[in-house]
């Protein structure tokens, strides 16, 4: 492990193609463990890395080893899912309360069915008490 992090050490010098794979393999290859380790080993590199101008190099070793072999570039697949889920949960909520404090207030404050149901409880049909 040792030579390969020594051969990708220079982030900002065009990658060698096998090099990168070598380290995506290793790291693929990994325990949990083992690709935390590489992360940190890796990360302060990357850190300094992403603020230089290689930033943008698609072909320097930073990018090889930071966005392509650790991933540290970007946001993952499910941060950008449950960004749209929270934001799909808000506007529901917001929808649900138009309808709530708004509409149904508008349109009279009861539905349809509430008011038919309140006009046979209170008819003049009911049987006295007193008749008992």
């Amino acid at each position: 492990m040792g030579a390969d992090m020594n051969a990708v050490r220079d982030f900002k010098k065009k990658a060698v193609p096998e090099q990168i794979e070598n380290f995506r393999k290793l790291y693929e290859s990994s325990s949990s463990e083992g690709k935390q380790e590489l992360i940190d080993l890796n990360k302060p590199q990357c850190d300094e890395w992403a603020k230089t101008d290689s930033y943008n190099d698609k072909e320097s070793t930073g990018y090889g080893v930071c966005c392509d072999g650790l991933g540290l570039c970007g946001m993952s697949g499910w941060i950008i899912f449950l960004i749209i889920f929270i934001i799909l949960l808000c506007l529901a909520g917001a929808a649900a309360a138009f309808y709530f404090f708004y509409y149904k207030r508008k349109m009279g404050g009861s539905d349809q069915e509430e008011i038919e149901s309140a006009d046979t409880v209170n008819s003049k049909h009911d049987i006295s008490v007193d008749s008992y």
